[in-house]
């Protein structure tokens, strides 16, 4: 009965459903060395005289196929890039890519399961021409197909892109481009659901950047196939497309979006779930952070004098396990406690080292991403204070390295707080928490922590913004607390020049 799927462009019925009408997506990715690599999409529908009533090649026809069908596609996929797009680099004019294509799904997605569509991806990796200032595509006149070109910088998609009509020029995406220092920083945890009134305000905020601090999705499963659907309708919602038209998006996880509740180095499925973690985010299939085990990286943005280094930690891959209490003694937050064993880490050696390292580059403000509270006293919750030897790692490890500028945002406990720490530091060390994005709190009371710099907490749906202010010869950095009216429920402005 599989053979009841062929195409009809196979030149035999075919009862399997249609799908949206197909583009041609562009995409390139583009290093700070001077690499570039262009990958083209082609939907085998596009072949069909009307790729509108055309249904897609679904995953159990592949294996049928013949190696001189399979050639025979990809020879068509190359034959109609040609036609219907011109690519140009400002240096030298029209160049024409050279395109290897593979069977994949949408966005390079592994084919996995009856239910995937084929699609064939072209891939051509090249220099970028000394002298190059800006790169650009042109969709023929004899395309029938919208062109959308999208582009990336080290990983990160630039928001600003182009849906190419017959004959139209897509817009120059400049390589050479002055850094831009950030001003507005939004960032949240804790997504439950995709389609909620604290996500919609969130797209009215100003944003140079967004941040996704954990829990960006509730998958506690061993299932890929479960995480991959939870993942594909945050990717698919109206929040995450507006997103990614505003604004980079740069995320880490947290316990719910690894898969385990609580869970660290015991959770077995890690290695499975970060790649699902970063098809999410469309990490380039050769990108370094998919090698590396563990979700962490770093950015910079802005230029000398106004750079802002992010510097995304990951929690929960090395994590050893918490101790714990009967949960008759434990507190408020619950029954784990600090622990005595000096063996026990967060971050583990290969992340710790690579810490120390991105500490010593050079930049004014950085911004520490924790899934978990790093200020918080501990309180039975899940906190650095659980593990106070790796706590007090890490603060010497900021005055070892005379890291200045240090600036702690945290997600996790569906409710809202600004901790710092006062003693012991090189300089006061906040932590703002900003948690759930979609949940209520439903205690509605706050921990005990005396640490706590402001005595408000908020325990309803939330966004957190920074704004920097590079003007003033302090740089004020204003953290607030947004409900979903937008109205301000914590605020605090904090001077950049008394960070050091």
């Amino acid at each position: 009965m599989r053979f009841l799927f062929f195409l009809a462009f196979f030149g035999v019925p075919l009862f399997c459903q249609a799908h949206a009408v197909p583009d041609v997506p562009v995409r390139t990715f583009f290093t700070q060395d001077g690499l570039c690599t262009v990958v083209v999409e082609v939907d085998p529908r596009c072949f069909s005289p009307d790729p509108n009533t055309a249904a897609s090649l679904m995953n159990p026809i592949l294996p049928t196929l013949s190696e001189a069908r399979k050639t025979e596609l990809r020879t068509k996929a190359g034959e109609l890039v040609k036609r219907y797009v011109e690519f140009f680099f400002d240096a030298e004019g029209q160049v024409v890519p050279s395109f290897a294509f593979e069977f994949t799904g949408h966005d390079r997605a592994p084919l996995l399961s009856d239910e995937d569509v084929v699609v064939l991806t072209g891939t051509w990796t090249s220099r970028v021409p000394t002298g190059a200032k800006s790169w650009r595509i042109r969709a023929t006149k004899e395309t029938p197909l919208a062109v959308v070109f999208r582009n990336f910088m080290e990983g990160i998609e630039n928001p600003k892109f182009s849906v190419l009509f017959p004959g139209e020029m897509s817009f120059p995406f400049e390589l050479n481009k002055a850094p831009e220092p950030l001003h507005d920083v939004v960032f949240g945890s804790c997504l439950n659901v995709t389609d909620h009134p604290m996500l919609n305000r969130t797209l009215t905020l100003p944003m140079d950047l967004f941040l996704f601090m954990g829990d960006n999705i509730y998958a506690d499963t061993t299932d890929m196939g479960v995480m991959r659907e939870k993942y594909k309708a945050l990717s698919q919602s109206t929040f995450y497309q507006g997103l990614r038209s505003k604004a980079p998006i740069l995320a880490t996880w947290d316990d719910h979006d690894m898969g385990l509740n609580d869970g660290g180095a015991d959770y077995s499925m890690r290695p499975q779930a970060q790649k699902e973690f970063w098809d999410w985010l469309k990490e380039p299939t050769d990108s370094k952070l998919r090698k590396q085990e563990g979700v962490y990286q770093t950015r910079v943005f802005g230029p000398e004098g106004k750079r802002t280094q992010v510097i995304m930690l990951d929690t929960r891959y090395f994590r050893s396990p918490l101790k714990r209490v009967p949960k008759e003694q434990g507190a408020a937050g619950g029954s784990a406690i600090p622990t005595d064993d000096l063996s026990a880490t967060v971050l583990g050696a290969a992340q710790w080292a690579w810490l120390e390292s991105v500490l010593q580059q050079p930049a004014e403000l950085r911004l520490v991403v924790s899934s978990i509270q790093f200020a918080a006293e501990a309180s039975g919750s899940e906190s650095w204070a659980n593990f106070p030897h790796e706590q007090k790692r890490l603060i010497e490890l900021i005055r070892s390295t005379a890291a200045k500028g240090v600036l702690f945002l945290s997600g996790d406990r569906h409710w809202c707080e600004l901790s710092c720490l006062r003693e012991g530091v090189p300089y006061s060390l906040y932590d703002l928490t900003a948690s759930s994005m979609t949940q209520v709190h439903q205690r509605g009371t706050p921990t005990p922590n005396k640490n706590r710099l402001l005595p408000q907490t908020y325990h309803q749906p939330n966004v957190g913004t920074l704004s920097i202010d590079w003007n003033q010869p302090s740089v004020p950095l204003t953290l607030r607390l947004l409900d979903v009216d937008g109205r301000t429920q914590i605020e605090q402005t904090i001077q950049l020049n008394d960070l050091k």
